[in-house]
């Protein structure tokens, strides 16, 4: 259980204290601002509650195709936006699939992973187009209301 509980501290500091510089220059992707309050009392919510979960937040001004919540387990989450990170939102690459931890962008079948953000698909680097992560947002959990904010 120690074990677990460092695991998920260093993880979550890597998260929070992360400088990647695909995070703030992504040239497909604008950072919208919003705040949004997820209650995990509510019956469409009830797939967030265990570690290892994730759910798709598709709500008006929530992201810009929506988001993607991911459960680390011990009141630990993480926030991405739903679109694909290296292309335009538009028709077939607005909103990934989400199979947990795991999103796939359908323009492209690259795949991400929902702990880290990162691209687990090795794109062909011989175009030197610079490939992106999942665009983060920041989240707070109350275990005081059970629920999870996320905002940018």
């Amino acid at each position: 259980m120690k074990k677990f509980i460092f695991l998920t501290v260093i993880i979550s500091t890597l998260l929070s204290c992360s400088s990647d510089e695909s995070f703030d220059n992504n040239p497909y992707l604008a950072r919208p601002s919003f705040k949004y309050q997820i209650n995990l009392e509510l019956p469409k919510y009830a797939n967030i509650g265990n570690p290892g979960s994730a759910i798709y937040v598709n709500e008006p001004y929530v992201g810009i195709s929506g988001v993607f919540v991911y459960n680390f387990g011990g009141g630990t989450f993480t926030a991405w936006e739903a679109a694909c990170p290296n292309h335009i939102p538009n028709g077939d690459c607005l909103a990934m699939s989400l199979s947990s931890p795991i999103v796939t962008c359908g323009c492209d079948d690259y795949k991400y992973d929902l702990l880290t953000g990162s691209i687990l698909t090795n794109p062909d680097t011989k175009d030197d187009k610079k490939y992106y992560t999942l665009q983060p947002y920041n989240v707070y959990y109350s275990s005081a209301s059970n629920s999870i904010t996320i905002s940018n």
